[in-house]
């Protein structure tokens, strides 16, 4: 096992103790202020002063933050806004076929507002059993976005009108990251690298398959008991998914974006974190889903950030300067990952800022 941090020896020992029972690699980074713990439950590292803390790891729906950020640098800059439509910037076939509802044609006019906050309605394929299936048959298959957007309108109808109501989607973040490229003529993993990775220093933070992969240890991600190692990337790195990152480069990305540090000005944040209140009870006691952001209730605490597909975490509260970040690995339900987010905040508040 391996961990590093800052804070009491009986600190370090809860925190081991606390993530010591995951069936895959867990790996937590808890800080609070200048205090921090991160490890990992697995002892997969060389111990030696040069080995990283923790490997790194697919943050998968983790990215939708990221491309959220991009969105809205690019509407500070006027280069884009809230209202602005699919029309007016993607082809008419991927426009006209993406949101048929009842007979009528919706995607020239879904707008950036509603696929950054998921009120498009547009078909979700990443929750598609259909998908997953190709995906597990032919692994090693390169998905390029226009057939993701396929397997949207293959698979399934839309959920309603545009801002009708709330649904989920993965297509809607596709649709953004072509957007992205359409507006500045760069590729999405360009537009990562030059306006957030590298002026944030996130130095292990990359898009996997479009980017060369970081001297650093990756850890293995599963579905139940397949190991997805071996899927080639590109079923999950466009807009929605893809990026790999560490702990340290994600409570970094969480923290800077969460104190207004990313953007210009005030009202972006503001305009970022507005979104659909959630029911009761649903996700990781989410209450409020946003453009790229949720909110969450943890140990009675609110927190804003986001998960990923593998039950990965990126979550900050501004309140109390308290960053949880890491991943378990597995994408299938488990009821003590809910339990480890709250033990871990709980403890994290014991500590000085």
């Amino acid at each position: 096992m391996k961990e590093y941090g800052n804070v009491s020896a009986t600190a370090h020992g809860r925190l081991m103790e606390l993530i010591a029972e995951q069936s895959n690699e867990c790996i937590l980074r808890v800080r609070h202020g200048a205090s921090w713990w991160e490890g990992s439950n697995r002892s997969s590292l060389e111990s030696n002063i040069d080995a990283p803390r923790s490997p790194a790891f697919r943050t998968a729906s983790i990215t939708k933050t990221f491309t959220a950020a991009l969105v809205l640098l690019l509407i500070e800059e006027g280069r884009l806004t809230l209202d602005t439509c699919l029309g007016a910037h993607l082809p008419s076939e991927i426009c006209r076929s993406i949101h048929i509802f009842e007979g009528t044609i919706y995607g020239p006019r879904i707008t950036v507002a509603q696929l950054l906050r998921h009120r498009s309605g547009v078909f979700d394929y990443a929750t598609s059993p259909l998908f997953f299936e190709h995906v597990v048959k032919n692994p090693r298959r390169k998905w390029s976005p226009r057939e993701l957007l396929n397997e949207a309108v293959l698979a399934g109808d839309p959920y309603f009108r545009p801002d009708e109501d709330f649904a989920y989607s993965d297509t809607g973040y596709v649709l953004l990251a072509m957007i992205l490229e359409a507006v500045t003529d760069l590729p999405l993993a360009t537009l990562y690298r030059d306006r957030l990775l590298d002026p944030l220093r996130l130095e292990q933070t990359y898009l996997e398959g479009c980017e060369p992969s970081v001297d650093w240890p990756l850890s293995q991600a599963f579905k139940g008991a397949i190991d997805t190692s071996g899927f080639d990337p590109s079923f999950d790195t466009f807009g929605g998914g893809g990026l790999v990152s560490t702990a340290a480069d994600l409570d970094r990305f969480i923290s800077r974006l969460m104190d207004g540090s990313i953007f210009s000005r005030k009202e972006t944040l503001s305009a970022m974190m507005e979104g659909t209140e959630a029911p009761a009870g649903t996700g990781t006691r989410k209450t409020r889903s946003a453009a790229g952001l949720s909110a969450f209730s943890i140990a009675d605490h609110l927190f804003w950030g986001h998960l990923g597909h593998w039950n990965s975490f990126m979550l900050h509260s501004i309140e109390q300067d308290i960053s949880i970040c890491g991943t378990f690995n597995q994408a299938d339900e488990d009821l003590r990952h809910k339990r480890v987010l709250e033990a871990a905040v709980n403890e994290g508040l014991m500590w000085q800022r």
